[in-house]
């Protein structure tokens, strides 16, 4: 009975397995590649599914990958957005993992990001590094946390880690997207396309270990990558980022409110222009705030409208 239920669990390892493809953006990881490559054979994925996208590496890295049996294209650009995209043309499976080539992010985990997708139609699921978290730099951390909060705020979605090197792909559903931002924003813009478009975007816990080799990213990336996420936010959401925009007038319109508030107080002195300008740019900016709040849930309510239309669809669909 036993070995049956075992049989059983790895037919369907198996099966899950056959669906996905991985994809390695590199430059310069000659030191980690071939353990990178190494633990995704071992999980059962063959070499013919393995892309190595490598970005005119001078280590050998693009060598190494072939020498294991990996599939690898030498990019046109740079940057580990166009190695993404690139890679994900030449997947044929309905699921792409990309991961990155420094095997901080353990292959064994691949299984269960396609369970999860498979279970709970996920049309993306980001490996959310909750283990070997003291191995991010803590600059990095508290980077990571702000710019998964600025990300929550304008899109509304509750995720914790939007920038995971590790996350697996429904590749038929990122065809409609138009990439535009570059270098390491790519996972921004993909987990944007996702949650703007209605489609369900999951999380699993997986772990994170030590670098192998030199780190790539750096701290002013952080900022590029916000810089990113308030244009990607632009696209989506024009008019809730105009408002929210708008909503910084409270700022300078409290400052002087309470500058006049002082004045008049304190020291009996009247300035009425300047109270009338604090009390137009207070008020303007609370309205703009609520109006941006307004039509950022009016924008999720959009997207769960279209999720219940796809269900009906789906249902009347397979009732025929």
């Amino acid at each position: 009975m036993e070995k049956s239920v075992e049989n059983a669990e790895n037919a369907r390892s198996h099966s899950l397995i056959e669906m996905v493809t991985v994809i390695i953006p590199t430059k310069n990881e000659a030191e980690g590649i071939r353990k990178v490559i190494e633990e995704i054979e071992e999980v059962g994925i063959p070499p013919e599914r393995i892309i190595v996208v490598d970005g005119h590496s001078s280590d050998g890295t693009a060598d190494i990958a072939k020498d294991l049996g990996a599939r690898v294209y030498i990019q046109r650009g740079t940057g580990k957005a166009d190695a993404v995209k690139l890679g994900l043309r030449h997947v044929e499976t309905k699921y792409a993992v990309v991961m990155d080539g420094d095997a901080t992010y353990p292959a064994k985990f691949i299984p269960s990001l396609v369970e999860r997708a498979e279970e709970e139609g996920c049309g993306l699921v980001l490996g959310a590094r909750k283990v070997g978290r003291d191995k991010i730099g803590i600059i990095n951390r508290f980077g990571n946390w702000v710019i998964n909060k600025l990300f929550s705020l304008y899109f509304g979605a509750n995720l914790s880690d939007i920038l995971t090197g590790m996350y697996l792909i429904n590749v038929s559903r990122l065809k409609s997207t138009i990439f535009e931002m570059s270098g390491f924003s790519i996972e921004a813009e993909i987990v944007s396309h996702f949650v703007s478009m209605g489609e369900i975007v999951c999380e699993l816990p997986i772990e994170y270990k030590e670098r192998i080799g030199k780190k790539k990213l750096k701290v002013w990336h952080g900022f590029l990558i916000a810089r990113d996420i308030v244009r990607l936010a632009w696209r989506y959401s024009p008019v809730s980022f105009i408002l929210l925009l708008s909503a910084l007038l409270l700022i300078p319109g409290l400052v002087l409110g309470v500058y006049v508030a002082y004045y008049y107080f304190f020291l009996d002195i009247n300035y009425y222009v300047k109270g009338i300008a604090a009390i137009t740019m207070t008020s303007s900016g609370f309205i703009a705030l609520i109006l941006g709040i307004l039509t950022l849930y009016l924008k999720r309510m959009e997207i769960r409208l279209k999720k219940m239309i796809e269900s009906l669809e789906s249902m009347i669909s397979d009732s025929k």
